[in-house]
């Protein structure tokens, strides 16, 4: 059986785990079935990418980056999806959706055994904001706090998590993990990248609604306003009439030209302004997300209630072993 899974070219936490989570839960996955694939953890289905393999058994993947409607059972065997929300797009019920496999890490033995908490507070971004030229260190020393950036190898980010008192996150996978081993956690959007959709359909099946304070607020507004300027600039300059020929003019005079149109292009030079401008304004974004995280420290912490998240292994872990024995005993048409 093949695998897929989200990559990233920088590297994330939540996605790379793909690469030997399976084999603790599946054993001798890799070696039955190789018309068949795995689709495993993270927001990854969609009619298309379904399409795009012959046959794929689904082992608590989410929706929330493409369309997605009823697929063919078939093509797909669906062992359980990650939350409700998937389920109605599959037009499934919602006993199909349990939970990320991701909480699942609590029951293997290498992290099981962890000690929990005691290392004070960490924060965790999305691999987009990971991506800002700001300084890191800065903003752990203003929130008194450890960033944790998403592409560090997974088992470290994981062991970090678990020994957190509180883990402040734009990951999704972050609270998850902090959930599932009671680590109190608290969402943060900073990137336009955040995905509703994709914290909901977890949260539903935990029984929580998040509560996810936005950072940067003003700033991505006044973004935003400066795109819808230049928007109207260039739409402005594209409506423009060309100037007519000169008429009478001297012999072999050129006609004026007409304006070029199209795509809006700053030019390397505009390019290397752009990037200047964002190094100078780096202290004041930093300052700015070190205020909204520590203002969400305070009033946005989330924690699901006791025993939930421990129902819901419970009921994943059953999936997993009816789909170990059809794997064993070539149940699989």
């Amino acid at each position: 059986m093949q695998l897929y899974y989200a990559t990233s070219k920088n590297g994330n936490f939540g996605d790379d785990m793909n690469l030997w989570f399976w084999d603790h839960f599946l054993s001798g996955w890799r070696d039955h079935y190789p018309d068949r694939t795995l689709f495993g953890i993270g927001s990854i289905l969609g009619t298309r990418v379904l399409q795009a393999y012959d046959r794929v058994l689904v082992c608590g993947s989410g929706s929330g980056y493409s369309s997605l409607g009823p697929v063919d059972p078939d093509r797909v065997r669906i062992s359980w999806v990650r939350g409700p929300l998937t389920a109605r797009l599959l037009g499934l019920d919602d006993s199909i959706a349990i939970s990320d496999p991701a909480s699942l890490l609590t029951v293997m033995p290498e992290f099981a055994q962890l000690p929990r908490g005691g290392n004070g507070t960490i924060f965790i971004p999305h691999r987009s904001t990971a991506q800002l030229q700001i300084n890191w260190g800065r903003i752990g020393q203003m929130c008194n706090l450890q960033v944790v950036l998403p592409n560090q190898d997974a088992k470290e980010v994981i062991r970090k998590i678990i020994g957190a008192d509180l883990v402040v996150t734009e990951s999704m996978h972050g609270a998850i993990m902090a959930d599932a081993f009671r680590i109190p956690w608290v969402p943060i959007k900073i990137s336009n990248q955040f995905n509703d959709h994709k914290w909901n359909d977890w949260a539903m099946g935990l029984g929580l609604t998040i509560d996810a304070p936005e950072s940067l607020a003003l700033p991505k507004k006044f973004w935003r306003l400066t795109g819808t300027l230049r928007s109207q600039l260039r739409a402005a300059r594209a409506r423009k009439p060309a100037p007519q020929p000169a008429v009478g003019g001297p012999a072999g005079a050129k006609a004026a030209r007409m304006p070029e149109t199209g795509s809006f292009d700053l030019g390397e030079d505009g390019r290397q302004r752009v990037k200047k401008l964002l190094v100078l304004a780096a202290p004041v974004i930093e300052r700015i997300l070190a205020a909204d995280i520590r203002r969400a420290m305070r009033h946005h912490v989330h924690l699901s209630a006791e025993g939930r998240t421990e129902d819901l292994i419970a009921q994943m872990s059953d999936r997993l072993q009816a789909t170990n024995d059809d794997l064993h005993q070539s149940r699989w048409p």
